[in-house]
C-alpha cells in the first residue's frame, strides 16, 4: 500500500515540477518540446469603416451628436449602441466629413442632431423641431417619426453615408 501511494504522490510531484518548468520556458520552447500541442489564435472579425458626410447645415452654433444603432438598440433607443459629439468647429462651409473605423459586419443606422444649443437634447417647437436632424442615406420628408427600417443598412463592407439635414 506505502509503494502504491509512493508512486501515485511521485507521478504528482513530477507532474507539478514539469508545469513549472514549462511556465519558465519560452513558448516556442515548449511548442518544439510538445508537438502534439497547437497554439491558434483567436481569429479576428473583420471590421470596416464608414465615411460620413453630413450635408446643407445651418449654422456652425453647437455640436452635432451622432448615434449609431443596430438590431440590438434600434431606433429610438435612447443611447443606440455607440455615440459621438462633434464640435461644429470641424466642418468646411456647411458641410462635415468624418470617417469612423473598426465596426464588424452587422445590420446599423446612424442618426443625428443638430445640436445648436448643446442642450442634450432635440428642442421643439408647437409641431415640429427647431434643431435639425439627419438619418443615414435617409431624407425624412414624411409627417410621421422615421423608423429603425428608413435607414437601416448592413454593413458589409466599407461604406459611405450622405446624411442631409432637415431643419423645419
Amino acid at each position: 500500500m506505502r509503494g502504491l501511494v509512493f508512486i501515485i504522490s511521485s507521478l504528482f510531484v513530477s507532474g507539478f515540477t514539469y508545469a513549472q518548468e514549462d511556465t519558465l520556458r519560452p513558448v516556442g520552447e515548449i511548442i518544439a518540446s510538445r508537438p502534439n500541442i497547437v497554439i491558434s489564435e483567436p481569429i479576428a472579425e473583420k471590421t470596416y469603416s464608414i465615411h460620413i458626410t453630413v450635408t446643407n447645415i445651418r449654422n456652425k452654433e453647437g455640436v452635432i451628436r451622432f448615434k449609431f444603432y443596430d438590431d440590438s438598440t434600434p431606433f429610438p433607443d435612447l443611447n443606440g449602441f455607440l455615440k459621438v459629439v462633434v464640435p461644429k468647429t470641424e466642418m468646411t462651409g456647411d458641410s462635415l466629413s468624418l470617417d469612423f473605423h473598426g465596426f464588424v459586419s452587422r445590420p446599423m443606422a446612424i442618426a443625428l442632431l443638430d445640436d445648436e444649443n448643446n442642450n442634450i437634447k432635440l428642442d421643439m417647437g408647437w409641431f415640429f423641431p427647431k434643431e435639425g436632424h439627419a438619418f443615414s442615406d435617409y431624407y425624412h420628408s414624411a409627417l410621421r417619426r422615421p423608423v429603425y427600417h428608413d435607414f437601416r443598412f448592413i454593413l458589409n463592407s466599407d461604406k459611405r453615408v450622405v446624411m442631409r439635414m432637415k431643419y423645419y
